[in-house]
């Protein structure tokens, strides 16, 4: 059932919504922005069922006949636009400023949920601005976006900001404990997956994931034993091959180099996140000293961070092989 419960770490936007639902001061206009799998169509959903509730309240009661259409996808004046890729412009007139021409068919507001917002093409922007510079009383857009600076400053002037916060790494691995999840599979979910609830339950049914650790673990044990043309071609590979991968497969690593680092000067398995494979983390304890493994989780992070503004993955990643290899 949809509705505020679930959704974590996010009390100030919830308690928002709610009071401009009690207040009588609902706008017309709403971005959700946050990574995927934040919860942004969680809220975006809870808010539409209560804009409809007839119980008048400030979150969904469940029992109504608005809300039982709701949770059946039935409900008339609730409409959801989304595109594989982008929006276009085709998409805009038809299924939102020409829906918009109607008024709602049984309830108070007629919702328009719009997934990915911020894929919507200039042109696709524009035809919708004319809607929302002068929308109907009885209309409420909730854009669920990504990165909301792609939206025109025209858009956004109209719209009423939120941001969806990732839940810290202690609070998300309870989550997942609650939820039946292992204190060591929550433990290891929850690092990889910076605070995001969608991304923990992508990564545990992932084969492509624990391909992607095989693959981190082999690089974190091998990689001093290469040659510089071994170390070339293997960066080309990843550089190519797992490109989409390189952020995930650098905290891979560098949570393994973090592992070996506290295990080989402690010998504590407590805090491991790879309690489950000494085997591995003592072939990398034994093919790096301490200083080496703290020099490899800095350049780790460096590398990262100039992965976000540098435009070629393959010279970042050839650097940084050889920085851990060399040192």
């Amino acid at each position: 059932m949809d509705g505020y419960d679930g959704i974590l770490n996010n009390d100030m936007l919830i308690k928002s919504l709610k009071t401009a639902v009690r207040s009588g001061r609902v706008g017309h206009a709403y971005i959700f922005d946050g990574e995927k799998g934040s919860g942004k169509t969680s809220v975006a959903r809870a808010f539409a069922k209560t804009l409809n509730c007839e119980a008048g309240g400030d979150a969904p009661c469940g029992v109504c006949a608005s809300c039982r259409a709701f949770d059946d996808n039935n409900n008339p004046d609730v409409i959801y636009i989304s595109e594989e890729k982008s929006i276009k412009v085709d998409t805009v007139r038809e299924q939102i400023n020409a829906a918009i021409m109607t008024r709602p068919f049984s309830y108070r507001y007629k919702v328009f949920v719009i997934s990915d917002a911020d894929t919507m093409n200039p042109q696709a922007q524009n035809a919708f601005l004319k809607t929302l510079e002068e929308p109907p009383s009885f209309a409420v857009f909730l854009l669920l976006c990504q990165n909301f600076n792609k939206l025109l400053p025209t858009i956004l002037s109209r719209c009423i900001l939120f941001k969806l916060r990732p839940l810290p790494q202690p609070m998300l691995k309870k989550y997942l404990t609650d939820r039946g999840f292992t204190a060591e599979r929550a433990d290891t979910l929850s690092h990889y997956a910076r605070g995001i609830v969608g991304r923990t339950l992508e990564l545990d049914t992932d084969e492509g994931f624990a391909d992607l650790t095989a693959a981190a673990f082999d690089i974190c044990t091998n990689i001093k034993k290469w040659d510089i043309v071994e170390l070339f071609s293997n960066c080309g590979v990843f550089a190519k091959d797992r490109r989409g991968d390189i952020d995930t497969l650098l905290r891979l690593m560098y949570y393994i180099f973090r592992d070996a680092l506290i295990y080989k000067t402690t010998g504590n398995t407590q805090h491991l996140i790879h309690s489950t494979r000494l085997d591995r983390l003592d072939s990398v304890c034994a093919a790096f000293s301490t200083r080496q493994l703290m020099k490899a989780c800095d350049a780790l992070e460096q590398a990262r961070g100039r992965m976000a503004v540098n435009g070629s993955i393959q010279y970042v990643v050839e650097e940084l092989f050889y920085r851990i290899k060399e040192r």
